[in-house]
């Protein structure tokens, strides 16, 4: 199987940097994975992908260097299974908030003797005759921290076998502390609980980043794992610049 190149660098200690997608659309995917993002994170929780849609991206975005997540709806093993069988190389999955809720999306995630994942599916063999064998090692999960009870529990849930990524989704955190759209000094701490109890436990710690600016910032916090914005935010901000430029002249 070839290796997940973000695992790897994440296990290095290397700062990874993706693009999120929500559209739908596997034409944007295309050329967002011809861009030299180490991974594109196909979102069906949020976003606009269907099944078919969803396998369209994945067979365009597997042909490059970049690795194709998916962050699934919720902690739902047959879902987990779905998208890895499609031709996913990771999941991250949502709204996680203790170890047991992270040990169940490991269990999904990962073939026995090491989880519960069915050995099914065609397109996984696509990654090599040795999938099977290679994937518990091969296969990414991250859990997403995005409440108030999730963040205080950090360190039990970055503690937990199997879990490659704590994400922090700082949104919804935000909600969860009835801070949306302020600032917030315990929003701030809190995120820097989760990434010190990663840190300790050698867990790569992932935010949610809107831009380019905020991604390079994090990762100089030592955040390892980043998004630099999502495809609709990028192409909503684009097309205004361009309508208030003409209005402008």
């Amino acid at each position: 199987m070839h290796p997940n190149q973000v695992l790897a660098k994440l296990r290095a200690g290397q700062p990874t940097v993706g693009f999120w997608m929500n559209t739908g659309s596997p034409l944007v995917a295309e050329f967002a994975a011809r861009a030299g993002f180490d991974w594109i994170l196909l979102d069906q929780q949020h976003g606009y992908w269907s099944d078919d849609r969803l396998l369209a991206a994945l067979q365009v975005i597997a042909p490059t260097d970049t690795v194709p997540l998916v962050r699934v709806l919720n902690n739902n093993p047959g879902l987990i299974g779905k998208a890895l069988d499609a031709g996913a190389l990771g999941v991250i999955v949502p709204l996680v908030n203790s170890a047991a809720e992270a040990a169940q999306a490991v269990m999904a995630a990962r073939y026995p003797p090491l989880g519960a994942r069915s050995a099914g599916g065609a397109r996984n063999r696509l990654y090599g005759d040795d999938y099977f064998a290679a994937a518990n090692q091969e296969i990414l999960v991250a859990v997403m921290i995005e409440s108030r009870e999730a963040a205080e529990r950090a360190a039990e849930i970055v503690a937990v076998p199997g879990v490659d990524v704590v994400f922090i989704g700082p949104g919804d955190l935000a909600f969860s502390l009835g801070t949306f759209g302020q600032k917030s000094a315990l929003h701030e701490s809190l995120i820097q609980q989760v990434l010190a109890a990663g840190q300790a436990q050698r867990v790569p710690v992932g935010i949610y980043c809107a831009n380019i600016e905020d991604a390079i910032r994090r990762a100089k916090e030592g955040f390892l794992f980043v998004p630099c914005g999502d495809d609709l935010s990028l192409f909503t901000q684009m097309t205004r610049d361009l309508v208030r430029a003409w209005r402008d002249r």
